[in-house]
This record gives structure tokens, C-alpha cells and sequence, in this order.
């Protein structure tokens, strides 16, 4: 064995740790949880105590540990792995101590974890995700001790509940719906309680708006009146135009907690498509258009457009947005009239395609 493998260095740190802190099996091997794939942290403290086990005993027997009362702290530390070891070389007198981060209630909040959670799945049916809520000094302790012994393969005691707990229910049939919830299931530490906190739910809806001034933010409301306070729910806004310019090319829009399948309020038509995963939610709101086409009709003395009447004129122009479009327009030296927002392009046509089949 190398001097430098990841054996040895598990093994001195696992010891450097045990001559500190008594620690449980799960919370030992939570300090190497992103080391190993597909074992408990259960498993994977025990086995490193095991070996440090052996190698302790060896220590002994091959006369690299003169003073025994160096491994004694180191035994009561490990709990009931060193019971054995303790009792063999210095007979009784072995201290069981609890665990420095858990205080070996971990194995017993797992199963009150899973059986309440169990019990309220079967009575009222929903697709969850699971939270832990630590008391705020378990929590200052797990964070000081990773921290302090830079801790870089560490879990947390919350991902490692909720991992179990979910692979139980899973079992049982009732498995965690990640991307798209319906609520969430929090065990709170101190109280043993499991608090149901239901998630807002997130639509889809494609928009076009044939009126100017209203704009869909009370934030930018001149007159009072806006999109979100006519309709009373959070808007989620991924990408729009200033209110003055019409939308003419159906713009995504996420309503929180909002059933309505087709409405036409204050010149906005709005058309739910689909509920949203968290996935796809960010997929969304990360895709911009890089080019849009916007329809300006402007009054010019000069000709620089499509004649209307009698100067006044439109024209189509390209720009990445609304500021650039103002830029190229200042350019012509003419008075705007009106702007309509035609036709986008980008990746983001291709999600909205995806998400609500329409191209």
C-alpha cells in the first residue's frame, strides 16, 4: 500500500477524528460520504472503525504502542465496535459515551421520520419531497465541526436523513416526486413533528397584449392598474417589453397558483399551456431571445419607410431589445408613434415548443 492512498489518508483521518469526538457509526461515516458510491453512512463508519480496529491491534501486538492508554480514548470513542478490544487488554471499565454530533438519536429519528411520514401519505395522497429542520445549535455544531476539520467528503446530517427516509417510503410505494411537488414533508428535530408545508404551484401561459400602458407589474404602474393585481397572483416574468409596446408573438409567462384555462383582462390574452417542474422552470427563465423584430411606425418628413399616410411611415428592424431597437430609431431622427414587438428568435422557441407545443 502506497503511502499516499486513499486508504491511509481515510484511516488518518478517521483516527485524527476518534481521538477528538465520539462518534456513531452514520456520523463517522458521513465524513466520508462522497467516497464510496452506493453504501449507507452506517456501513461506511463501521467499516472504517473495523479496520481502525485491526490496525490498533496490530499496533500492539507488533510493539509500535508502548503506552495502551493511548488507545484507550480512542475505543471509547468508537462505542460498541471497541467494546471488545477495550475488554480484552484492560478487562472492565469501558465508558459508553453518546454521539458528539447526534447524540445517537439518528437511527431512532429515521424511523419516526419514515413512520409519520408513511402515515400521512396514506391519508391524504400527494407528491412530496422530503425537509429536516435541525434545532439551531445541532445545526451551529454539525457546521463548526466540518468546518473545523475541513470536513471536504462531508454530508449533512439533513441530506442523509432525507436520502433514507425517502428510499424507505420509496420502498413502500410511496416514492418523492423532486422535480415537480406537491407539498413537503418537514420532520422537525426538536419537536419529533412532521410539518406539511404545500408548495405553490407553477403554470405556464403563453400571452399577447394588444393594449399599451398596462403593464403587467404593480412595480411599473403609472395609473394603478397592472396584469398581477387584476388577476391577484404572482407573476413570474422570464422575458417581456415595456408596456407601451404591443406583443404580438405569445410571450411565456409563470402564474403562481392560477387555473384558468383561456382569459382576456386589460388587453392581455392569456392561454395555460402547462404545470411547471423545477426543471423546467429554469429552463425557462435561463433562455432569452438573442434577436427580436420589432414594427415601429414613426411620422418622418422624409422617406424611410413604408408610406402609411402622408409621413407617417413603418418599418421593420432587428435589434437584441428594446434598448438597442431605442438606439437605431434615435439614429433615423424620427417621432415614434407606436412599437410592436413581432417575432423572436432563439433557443427559448424551441423550449416553448417543448413545453406547450407550440411552435
Amino acid at each position: 500500500m502506497s503511502k499516499n492512498s486513499s486508504a491511509k489518508w481515510v484511516a488518518e483521518q478517521a483516527l485524527a477524528l476518534l481521538e477528538r469526538y465520539p462518534l456513531c457509526d452514520s456520523c463517522l461515516g458521513r465524513c466520508f460520504a462522497k467516497l464510496g458510491y452506493g453504501h449507507l453512512n452506517s456501513e461506511r463508519g463501521r467499516a472504517i472503525k473495523l479496520s481502525l480496529l485491526l490496525e490498533i491491534d496490530r499496533r500492539v501486538k507488533e510493539h509500535e504502542l508502548p503506552d495502551l492508554g493511548e488507545m484507550k480514548e480512542i475505543l471509547f470513542n468508537m462505542g460498541e465496535v471497541g467494546e471488545s478490544l477495550f475488554s480484552h487488554y484492560f478487562g472492565t471499565g469501558f465508558q459508553r459515551r453518546s454521539c458528539y454530533l447526534c447524540n445517537d438519536v439518528l437511527p431512532q429519528v429515521k424511523e419516526d421520520f419514515a413512520t409519520k411520514a408513511l402515515s400521512l401519505l396514506r391519508t391524504s395522497p400527494m407528491k412530496y419531497v422530503l425537509g429536516v429542520r435541525l434545532s439551531p445549535r445541532m445545526q451551529e455544531l454539525e457546521t463548526s465541526f466540518a468546518v473545523t476539520n475541513g470536513l471536504v467528503y462531508y454530508e449533512s446530517m439533513k441530506a442523509e436523513i432525507r436520502r433514507e427516509v425517502g428510499k424507505r417510503l420509496s420502498q413502500l410505494g410511496f416514492e418523492p416526486e423532486i422535480d415537480n411537488p406537491e407539498g413537503e414533508l418537514v420532520y422537525d428535530m426538536d419537536s419529533r413533528n412532521v410539518e406539511v408545508i404545500r408548495k405553490s404551484q407553477k403554470t405556464l401561459y403563453l400571452y399577447t397584449r394588444l393594449s399599451r400602458g398596462v403593464p403587467i407589474s404593480s412595480w411599473y404602474s403609472k395609473g394603478g392598474d397592472s396584469l398581477d393585481r387584476e388577476i391577484g397572483n404572482k407573476i413570474i416574468i422570464p422575458f417581456t417589453e415595456p408596456s407601451d409596446v404591443r406583443i404580438l408573438e405569445p410571450y411565456p409567462l409563470v402564474i403562481e397558483d392560477y387555473h384558468e384555462e383561456r382569459k382576456e383582462v386589460m388587453g392581455y390574452s392569456l392561454v395555460r399551456t402547462s404545470t411547471l417542474g423545477k426543471s423546467e422552470f429554469n429552463l425557462l427563465m435561463e433562455n432569452k431571445p438573442f434577436s427580436r423584430t420589432y414594427r415601429v411606425v414613426f411620422y418622418s418628413r422624409e422617406r424611410k419607410g413604408h408610406e402609411i399616410y402622408d409621413g407617417i411611415q413603418d418599418t421593420m428592424i432587428e435589434a437584441r431589445n428594446y434598448d438597442e431597437l431605442m438606439e437605431k430609431v434615435k439614429s433615423m431622427n424620427v417621432e415614434i408613434i407606436s412599437v410592436d414587438l413581432i417575432r423572436t428568435e432563439g433557443k427559448h422557441r424551441r423550449i416553448r415548443a417543448l413545453l406547450t407545443r407550440v411552435e
